[in-house]
């Protein structure tokens, strides 16, 4: 019976597992179907976003230029190795064989460890920019022991003359986080926008509109080859008005001192033919990384080389302040050409004595408008102001119509307005009442007042170009529309005309000694001194108020012309803590305005 009924059994087993294997073999069958072809678009659309990647190309940065067409921002070729570590397990231990074979420092490496932590899987960072030669080499040798690591072409900033032109042009440097706004422009690795001056300023302008290729790369994400290239659209180039053989000359003038600026102006359009910041710094630190040792040099310098101190700096601007204050007088009937007070070499004002910078020579006697310029007489101002003849706020009207306490419009960001105070003013913010003895801290620029380099600069070409109002600018434009002459008598102008070319071409002035002796180059001016520390009776008496500590002596200024007989070219200058701006400003001003008419001819 036994023997009988085993070819039924094993034939029914047979028949099961002969069951089990076609089911699994339909199944397999199907899921087969289902993945390549049911879903093969799918699966295809995953395969292909391995293989295929998107690169995207940065645009070239538009370049900048001077208003002759001398090149101050430009592109350069440079290699950098970037790492895509999206499908790289041992991360760490592929940069520690980098941090060998380039030779990168621990802050490198720790910056690097850092991004990687931070960033998304799918975006590369860049390990190191400016690759020399023999670094390319290295590389391309230990690539097998580099996953991930790959070399890109691409360009990077250039300053052709970094130090003359920082604080115009600024700089270009890395994307940081803040700066982070959605674009995938600024997630690409090495990525550069503009971080101060022009380059900040017009930064979307000169970026242009990026383009990108497709690639195929192989399991070490290396590229095998470009599928597909769509080009980018290059930044706008930008001339500005900027003359650099004499922004050249300004800067090397301005190596004897250690901190100040200077502004050398178009009096008719506004252009900005020269602006020179001291001390400098190269702005190509920037392009790549800055070292630690870098910056912390700049940002510990007391004379504070990243300010540009002719649109931060806010100064009294001291006896440069003379001109309007008389010619507010003038308009509001205050004093006339003949209006004259006897100067004693000081001005007693209840029971405070406010003395004449030449005290100790007793005084400049009686003097007029034009004389009391051109001598710098303070007690003339201090009697016009205490006279109730000419109040704060009258002032302060004449002041705002040359553009002093409000911002010039210039083309970069920071600028301060300075501040031109009232009587309101002080109620408001001080919550004080004004006092009489405030007025006269004020006639001679000193007290509240405050204004910028760039302002006085303004200031001047007002004054000279037939009271018109100009738009200081940095940007080259044509068929510049002059405005209308403000309302003031063509007399009262001259008046002050004469007084600034008497400060520098009669013996009596104070900037007499740095006058130019070429026939027909001839300038006017005027000189201010403003003190940031009071000084004492004492320090007075024993004539040592020079003799302190660098930072306690005043700022020495001065604001000029030239040519005197036609006015084309204006100047600023600023030399902190420099002291006099008879002794030290106005030879400056002179090397300047002597440059400016030799450089451009009529």
């Amino acid at each position: 019976m036994i023997e009988k009924e085993q070819p039924k059994v094993f034939t029914r087993r047979s028949f099961i597992l002969g069951g089990i294997q076609s089911v699994l073999t339909l199944g397999l069958i199907g899921r087969l179907y289902v993945l390549q072809v049911v879903h093969s678009k799918h699966y295809q659309l995953l395969s292909d976003k391995n293989r295929i990647q998107s690169v995207i190309l940065p645009p070239a940065r538009g370049k900048i230029y001077d208003r002759s067409g001398i090149a101050l921002a430009e592109n350069q070729t440079s290699y950098r190795s970037v790492f895509s570590f999206d499908k790289i397990e041992e991360i760490d231990q592929v940069i520690d064989k980098l941090k060998h074979i380039l030779s990168l420092s621990e802050q490198t490496v720790s910056f690097v460890k850092t991004q990687v932590r931070k960033r998304k899987r799918n975006l590369p960072i860049v390990l190191k920019e400016g690759l020399t030669w023999d670094e390319l080499a290295k590389i391309e040798l230990h690539c097998i022991d580099l996953p991930g690591v790959v070399i890109e072409k691409g360009q990077s900033r250039l300053y052709p003359h970094p130090f003359e032109t920082c604080h115009t042009i600024g700089y270009v440097a890395a994307v940081s986080e803040k700066d982070l706004d959605g674009t995938p422009l600024l997630e690409t690795p090495g990525f550069r926008i503009g971080k101060s001056g022009i380059e900040k300023r017009f930064d979307t302008t000169l970026r242009g509109d990026p383009g990108f290729k497709q690639v195929e790369v192989n399991a070490t994400r290396r590229i095998i080859r470009t599928l597909n290239t769509f080009e980018s659209i290059s930044g706008t180039d930008l001339q500005l008005t900027l003359d650099f053989p004499l922004q050249k000359a300004v800067y090397d003038i301005f190596q004897k001192v250690e901190s100040g600026g200077a502004i050398v102006m178009d009096v008719n359009t506004g252009a900005i033919l020269a602006f020179v910041s001291q001390p400098g710094y190269d702005s190509n630190l920037f392009t790549n990384q800055i070292s630690k040792k870098d910056w912390n040099a700049l940002s510990n310098n007391p004379h504070r080389p990243l300010n540009n101190k002719l649109i931060f700096g806010q100064y009294s601007p001291g006896s440069t302040f003379k001109m309007i204050v008389g010619l507010a007088g003038l308009n509001a009937g205050a004093i006339d050409t003949s209006t004259t007070f006897h100067c004693p070499g000081h001005y007693d004002f209840y029971n405070h004595r406010f003395h004449c910078w030449n005290w100790k020579l007793g005084g400049h006697g009686h003097v007029n408008l034009e004389s009391a310029i051109a001598q710098s007489c303070d007690v003339y101002f201090y009697s016009l102001a205490a006279s109730g003849l000419l109040g704060v706020d009258t002032m302060a009207a004449t002041a705002r119509e040359f553009g002093l306490g409000e911002t010039t419009g210039i083309e970069l960001f920071g600028e301060k307005q300075g501040l031109i105070p009232t009587k309101s003013w002080k109620r408001i913010v001080k919550r004080q009442p004004w006092t009489s003895g405030e007025t006269l801290n004020v006639a001679i620029g000193q007290g509240y007042v405050l204004a910028t380099p760039l302002q006085l600069a303004k200031m001047t070409a007002m004054l000279v170009n037939g009271l018109r109002p100009v738009t200081p600018h940095l940007i080259k434009k044509e068929g510049l529309t002059p405005f209308a002459s403000l309302g003031y008598s063509p007399k009262h102008c001259q008046v002050i005309l004469n007084s600034m070319a008497n400060v520098v071409n009669q013996p009596w002035g104070t900037a007499y000694r740095s006058r130019i002796l070429e026939e027909g180059l001839e300038m006017g001016g005027k000189t201010g001194s403003t003190q940031v520390a009071r000084i004492t009776q004492q320090q007075r008496q024993d004539n040592t108020h020079n003799d302190r500590p660098y930072f306690l002596r005043e700022h020495a200024l001065f604001v000029g012309y030239a040519p005197v007989h036609a006015p084309r070219f204006a100047v600023s200058v600023l030399v902190e803590h420099g002291g006099s701006g008879a002794k030290v400003a106005a030879p400056l001003a002179r090397d300047i305005l002597t440059a400016a008419q030799t450089l451009i001819p009529v």
